[in-house]
């Protein structure tokens, strides 16, 4: 009985330490560094994104890829939106001065390489590579698009009290070998990975976060220098 007593506290130094501690100090190329850091989440009507365009500079997309006709469809789980990824840019007006977040939700090793030709094809006749970042958690595949000049995000799972401890140093590991140009998570996660991976560019989502208690939250999230996107859900961009 007396071990046991020892040994709680003991593990709870072990975790507040473990908690706190750095564990990879170096940054990347980053895509976008700006006080502006207040972006529209889950925008999949292009008109959305005009009738927006006051407020907002960025916006979060969600895209799945079609391997039998080539083409990414633009909309999210469960959802049909009937419009693909080269009509989008095409009703977007001044679409040059438009930065997008593309979570690519269905990434994997049977159209990666379809979906890279296709992206690229599609941001160049666009012109809008260097305006766009690709989300995904599958950073292995993830990585052959920056290796075709595209910026990457890489999607980190939600901190967990204990599957965080086993999972942090797997990716430390990632991010020294593919470098992606952010990490991004949800807005209860960014304090933990702040800790961690203090200089790394850090994108991340206030899902649902629409109360005046919120915004308080929001401002003050804006401040931490590495934290760079910030998705809302709020309409107007109130950090302007």
């Amino acid at each position: 009985m007396k071990l046991k007593y020892i040994l709680f506290p003991l593990l709870l130094v072990f975790y507040f330490i473990f908690y706190q501690l750095n564990i990879l100090d170096i940054s990347s190329d980053v895509f976008y560094d700006n006080s502006n850091k207040l972006w529209a989440h889950r925008i999949l009507d292009p008109q959305k994104v005009n009738d927006l365009k006051e407020e907002f500079i960025g916006y979060e997309i969600d895209v799945f890829f079609n391997n039998d006709k080539n083409i990414f469809d633009v909309r999210h789980h469960g959802v049909t939106n009937d419009i693909d990824l080269v009509t989008f840019l095409n009703e977007i007006e001044n679409l040059h001065l438009i930065k997008f977040w593309i979570d690519f939700k269905n990434l994997n090793s049977l159209n990666v390489e379809s979906a890279i030709f296709t992206l690229d094809k599609i941001a160049l006749e666009f012109d809008v590579k260097s305006n766009i970042i690709i989300e995904s958690k599958n950073i292995n595949l993830l990585s052959a698009f920056k290796l075709k000049g595209f910026f990457i995000s890489y999607w980190l799972p939600s901190f967990h009290v204990f599957k965080s401890v086993f999972n942090i140093l797997n990716i430390r590991d990632d991010l020294r070998k593919y470098k992606p140009n952010a990490i991004s998570m949800p807005y209860s996660s960014v304090l933990f990975y702040s800790k961690k991976f203090p200089n790394y560019p850090l994108h991340c989502w206030t899902n649902e976060m629409t109360s005046d208690l919120d915004k308080i939250k929001i401002k003050k999230l804006s401040k931490k220098n590495n934290v760079k996107i910030i998705l809302t859900d709020f309409k107007n961009n109130f950090l302007k």
